[in-house]
């Protein structure tokens, strides 16, 4: 009887053994799988003139322990991809101290001495700080290159800024949008959208950028576009309306349920090629629209959404003014970020 009570614990044990192994091994893939698609040593995409960081929703819920986790995954994809520009898409934070938030942000970011520009989240002014007061700060800072925008169109943060080659020519414009935050229509809900005097400026904009540099305005510069809030059109063309160019869908678009004119607009002017969100943190699909690619960034957040992979966009500004993209993430507990393929 006691042979057989000792077989019996001792298959007991080897099957715990097999199991903790099983699951380390899952670990492991998990944490180091990605390597054998992506690269972890990162080198820089040919004839690019501009290399664009977008990062987003960080959500900053200031605590030292918990904020160093975001920091040090933009901070590492900082250091290795060494961007001219960072684009932070929104939601740096949805605490009610929310200013204090931004500024321990914003501090962060400016020790790296880059120029980057910044889009409203749904959250950011949702605290005890309207934009107003959050814009103040942001144009004190040095290297934050936002600008408040025409006041008499809805939102803050409706601008641009031009990328030129060595010879200073403008070969693209990085043009930031608000894309606000709730809709004021309590009988539809739900989230905001970009309102039509905002694509009004938006077509005035590419116009005038147009006009300026190439002396005529239906010669349009190439642009790309930043908002917070993805646009209807992400759900339609991932349904199988696009073309698939990577990543997924792992939660639904939370769009606003409002239609706007958006997308048209920049479909019949013809100068934007690529708009790049966040707002939604499971995903991080991109899918290319009636000429558009319509793009989703990583979230930095480590806070808010308990997923494994962390990182942000890499934008490859090309000196003929096309552009390439570059996935990059950090998995939960590893010290090195791993970069995508260009595409």
């Amino acid at each position: 009887m006691s042979k057989i009570k000792g077989k019996s614990v001792v298959k007991k044990a080897l099957k715990i053994i097999l199991c903790v192994f099983l699951s380390l091994c899952i670990i492991a893939v998990g944490i180091f799988g990605y390597t054998a698609i992506f690269k972890t040593k990162y080198e820089k995409a040919d004839n690019t003139v501009q290399k664009v960081l977008q990062i987003t929703d960080v959500h900053i819920v200031n605590n030292d322990k918990k904020d160093a986790k975001a920091f040090k995954t933009i901070r590492l994809m900082i250091e290795k991809t060494q961007p001219d520009i960072i684009v932070v898409t929104g939601d740096i934070t949805s605490e009610k101290d929310n200013l204090t938030a931004i500024k321990k942000f914003g501090e962060f970011i400016e020790k790296f001495n880059i120029p980057w520009a910044f889009t409203y989240g749904n959250h950011d002014a949702e605290g005890d700080v309207g934009k107003d007061e959050i814009d103040e700060y942001l144009l004190s800072l040095d290297n934050c290159v936002y600008e408040r925008g025409d006041p008499n169109v809805d939102g803050h943060g409706n601008y641009y800024r031009n990328v030129t080659d060595e010879n200073g020519n403008v070969i693209m414009s990085l043009i930031m949008i608000d894309s606000n935050m709730y809709n004021a229509d309590k009988t539809i809900g739900g989230y905001d959208y970009i309102h039509e005097n905002q694509i009004e400026w938006y077509k005035n904009t590419v116009k005038s950028i147009a006009k300026e540099v190439n002396g005529d305005e239906q010669k349009t510069v190439p642009s790309l576009c930043f908002f917070h809030i993805p646009m209807q059109e992400y759900k339609t063309a991932y349904d199988g309306a696009g073309t698939r160019v990577s990543g997924k869908r792992f939660e639904q678009e939370y769009c606003s349920k409002t239609s706007d004119n958006m997308f048209e607009t920049m479909k019949e002017l013809g100068s934007t090629k690529g708009v790049f969100v966040g707002h939604d943190h499971m995903n991080d699909y991109m899918v290319e629209y009636q000429g558009i690619r319509l793009c989703y960034a990583k979230s930095s957040d480590h806070n808010i959404y308990v997923v494994p992979l962390r990182g942000g966009t890499l934008i490859n500004i090309k000196n003929d003014g096309t552009f390439t993209t570059q996935t990059l993430f950090r998995h939960r507990g590893t010290g090195f970020v791993c970069v995508g393929k260009e595409k």
